[in-house]
């Protein structure tokens, strides 16, 4: 124990304690010792110290007491005063201020529309299927938070355009939700937009928004969107005079090719319905109202119409045959039953006789039945 004492215990010579690091260099860490030196060699305390020599990038750093930084690189030759003055941090003057261009000052700048600004960017991604989803998201957004407005609007239709143009991608059933909710927010805003898009609208809050209502099984939304459709299909003149409804008014004929395809599309997602026997009636009078006014659709388009009318009444016989073969045959009780059900009960002398009720809310038994009482 006593020599592992004397090994690692350093001692001054007053008894206190010193790290072994210190006792090998007291001259360097004393400070007692070094200032004594110092008094006792007057030479020393009178000769300055030489600073070490400064790199020429930190050379403008002794302004600051050595501190280095960024801000003490040399300068370019090109910068202004405006610029030093800022890197140096002393406030420019009244006459410096003056002369600043208003550009810089902020005062007459014109504010930034970031809707004008990013809507070219948006119509690029919009038109992508894999970005659509979230780019029609944003651009609900902005309609929602109300940052779409007149001044800005003409540039934001520009994206809902570009939304559609594959009009038959809305049908896939990852984009519905999209498309349904931000052409539904800017259809119902339609008085923020100039007024030669307003007609555009109205053709997206059919071939957008009512082609997908089509998509359900609720009948009575599905009727109310075939109703959307005709109506818009009466406004076309039918192939035969004859043919059209009491004050039927058409549209412009410059109007009508968008028109015809966005009711020949709704037409087409009504067919995919007509397998399901709650839909068969509603789209049967949708096809005949086609074929009456098919001399406004295209070659293409008059071939798919008489294919869905042979589909309807294909179907139509075939429903009504099999509701014939389901009339079962009656045995001759049933056929008695049903014969006295319709007759009338008379009594003729001594015998009962039956004829015809003359009364039709009265059943033969009811009123066989009234006769017997009154006997």
């Amino acid at each position: 124990f006593r020599s592992m004492k004397k090994t690692y215990s350093h001692t001054s010579k007053d008894g206190a304690w010193v790290p072994r690091a210190l006792k090998k260099r007291p001259a360097e860490f004393n400070v007692e010792a070094t200032v004594a030196t110092l008094s006792a060699t007057p030479s020393l305390m009178a000769a300055p110290v030489p600073a070490p020599a400064l790199s020429p990038a930190l050379s403008g750093s002794a302004a600051f007491g050595g501190a280095a930084d960024l801000d003490d690189l040399p300068d370019d030759e090109s910068m202004g005063d405006e610029r030093k003055k800022a890197r140096t941090g002393s406030p420019p003057s009244v006459s410096d201020t003056a002369a600043m261009p208003t550009t810089i000052m902020g005062d007459s700048q014109p504010p930034r529309d970031e809707i004008l600004e990013g809507c070219p960017r948006l119509v690029v991604h919009i038109a992508s299927p894999s970005k659509f989803v979230k780019v029609a998201a944003m651009a609900y957004s902005l309609l929602e938070a109300s940052r779409v407005t007149t001044s800005n609007s003409h540039a934001f239709i520009k994206v809902l355009e570009a939304g559609m143009a594959e009009p038959k991608r809305l049908r896939e059933k990852e984009f519905r939700v999209a498309y349904k909710r931000l052409y539904s927010a800017a259809c119902s805003r339609e008085t923020i937009f100039p007024e030669a898009s307003r007609p555009l609208l109205q053709l997206w809050s059919v071939r957008v928004l009512v082609q997908l209502d089509l998509f359900t099984d609720d009948s009575f939304q599905f009727n109310r969107a075939l109703r959307q459709v005709r109506d818009r299909l009466e406004q076309l003149p039918c192939v035969y005079p004859a043919l059209e409804a009491a004050g039927a008014k058409h549209m412009a004929p410059e109007d009508r090719p968008v028109w015809i395809d966005t009711i020949f599309d709704c037409a087409e997602v009504a067919l995919m319905h007509h397998k399901y026997a709650w839909a068969k009636t509603s789209i049967d009078v949708l096809v005949k109202a086609l074929v009456d006014r098919r001399q406004n659709f295209r070659d293409d388009q008059q071939r798919t119409l008489q294919e869905w009318n042979a589909l309807c009444k294909g179907q139509k016989i075939q429903r009504q045959q099999e509701a014939a073969r389901n009339v079962k045959e009656q045995t001759s009780y049933e056929k008695k039953e049903d014969e006295w059900r319709v007759s009338d009960i008379k009594k003729t002398g001594t015998s009962w006789s039956k004829e015809v009720k003359s009364d039709p809310n009265l059943s033969g038994l009811d009123s066989w039945m009234a006769k017997q009482f009154s006997n």
